[in-house]
């Protein structure tokens, strides 16, 4: 009797077991243990004839893309475009992250959207036909055409198809992450000059180009995605900070991009969707100004350097254990550079005589950043509210977390050095990949020293000092909460 009894407690517990076993696996699963992701490219190179950031385009030496990466865990969704494009306007992203949210219903505080910065690639719209002398009237309209531009029509629409697809395609993934770094391929360009002075681009041997105004971040943050199912990549995302300026001439090309895709798909397989995401580089280029050789490394050289970077440290990848996947976007209200009426009626008149002691080009440049910043008042930012308060402009920092050692950053414009390296450093995450450029234009964000020395940065910049600070504490304190619910 006793023994049958045990034999029937024995029973129920294994039952018991069982199904709590069962209850907890099925908790396991539907809290998102699987990690799933996917990606996919579209073309979006203009047909030729088409305007190019440098005139007229006179043809295409490779093609350019929308790159999608999306990303699951549990009903969270994220997705990151990247574009051969120099940059991405407001109304662009807006309109794209629309038709994504909803086709895919990815929320639109979880898409990012970014430009490589590529200087040859199309001029589709008038902010860029602007910067090499098609002026359009002060009054004109800041919109998107309405049929005139079959190509501008459709950009936005091809950018979201890149995502629909990649939503389409999830399967379950592997994620490994690391750094690697990439040496004499990024110089800071500003250099302090013998009598103090700071100039941009001084040029190669000039004797007296002292030092280096700011430093280079090394680092080349990557991302590999491997399918669960027979453990091929399907897609690396790479972050790396060097202007995308490297090519040259008026036919269309993803610039070094472009060259890394196509070493990256020689070594790891055609399959594989290389997508190159640009790091704070607002004072970056690839020119030695210091260097003994006057011979500037190529866009195909630059491509290929990143791409054996990159391979040789995929062994050595950590796999990102844990699934947990979690975004935060926040708009933070940058101030304005100020401008007085006279300046707005000087920016106007492309006759007037040069009203600042500079070079032409310099004199062009703040014409175009005066009439931006009108523009800018009227189309995006917000008027003061109180008495002494300027102009701000609103700008989305976004976040990813992904594991307990992997996070990504989305910022706006083009980012000084060491508004990047600040993040990194005080991010709690092992690796942190910052990306420039997404979601909307605002040229470039120096550091508040960096105001203070001038130069072609500082007077090209919508921004006043202090606005990329107050996207690096953004960035911060967006990490740190996604960090606390990881843990």
């Amino acid at each position: 009797m006793f023994q049958n009894k045990g034999i029937a407690v024995s029973i129920l517990t294994l039952i018991v077991s069982g199904v709590f076993i069962l209850y907890f696996c099925s908790r396991v699963v539907a809290q998102g243990t699987v990690f799933l992701a996917g990606a996919s490219q579209v073309d979006i190179t203009p047909a030729k004839p088409y305007p190019h950031y440098r005139g007229l385009s006179t043809g295409i030496h490779d093609r350019l893309y929308a790159k999608a990466l999306v990303l699951g865990q549990g009903e969270e969704r994220v997705a990151l475009v990247v574009c051969d494009l120099l940059w991405i306007e407001r109304s662009l992203s807006s309109s794209a992250r629309l038709i994504i949210s909803e086709r895919t219903g990815i929320p639109y505080s979880n898409i990012i959207i970014a430009g490589t910065h590529t200087h040859t690639g199309p001029a589709y719209h008038p902010n860029i036909l602007e910067l090499t002398g098609t002026l359009r009237p002060p009054s004109g309209e800041d919109r998107l055409s309405t049929g005139k531009d079959p190509y501008l029509d459709s950009l936005a629409i091809r950018i979201a198809q890149s995502v629909v697809q990649a939503h389409k395609s999830m399967e379950n993934v592997q994620l490994e992450a690391g750094i690697g770094e990439a040496n004499g391929i990024s110089f800071n360009r500003r250099f302090i000059m013998k009598d103090g002075k700071v100039v941009s681009n001084p040029g190669v041997g000039n004797k007296d180009a002292i030092l280096p105004a700011g430093p280079v971040d090394p680092q080349v943050g990557i991302l590999m995605l491997r399918k669960v199912s027979d453990n091929s990549p399907l897609a690396v995302l790479s972050n790396f900070g060097v202007h995308a300026d490297t090519f040259g001439g008026s036919m269309f090309s993803a610039d070094y991009p472009g060259f890394l895709a196509q070493a990256l798909s020689a070594s790891i397989g055609g399959s594989c969707v290389s997508i190159f995401a640009t790091g704070p580089c607002g004072d970056i280029n690839h020119v030695d100004v210091k260097g003994k050789d006057k011979q500037r490394l190529s866009s195909k050289d630059i491509g290929e350097r990143l791409s054996e970077v990159i391979v040789k440290e995929i062994p050595a990848l950590k796999k990102i254990g844990s699934s947990f996947l979690s975004m935060r976007s926040q708009f933070i209200y940058a101030p304005l550079q100020e401008y007085s009426r006279a300046e707005l009626i000087w920016a106007n008149d492309e006759n007037a005589k040069p009203l600042y002691r500079e070079s032409a080009f310099l004199e062009r440049r703040r014409r175009l950043k005066i009439r931006s910043l009108e523009r800018l008042r009227r189309t995006e930012a917000i008027a003061p509210t109180v008495e002494r308060e300027g102009w701000k402009l609103p700008l989305e920092v976004q976040v990813i977390g992904i594991g307990k050692d992997l996070a990504i950053v989305g910022l706006p414009g083009e980012v000084f050095v060491e508004l990047g390296l600040a993040i990194k450093k005080s991010s709690p995450f092992k690796t942190t990949l910052v990306i420039e450029l997404t979601n909307s234009h605002i040229a470039y964000v120096p550091t508040h020293k960096a105001f203070s020395q001038g130069s072609y940065e500082i007077i090209n910049s919508r921004l006043a000092p202090g606005g990329g600070e107050m996207m690096v504490d953004a960035a911060i304190n967006l990490l740190n909460e996604i960090k606390k619910e990881g843990n």
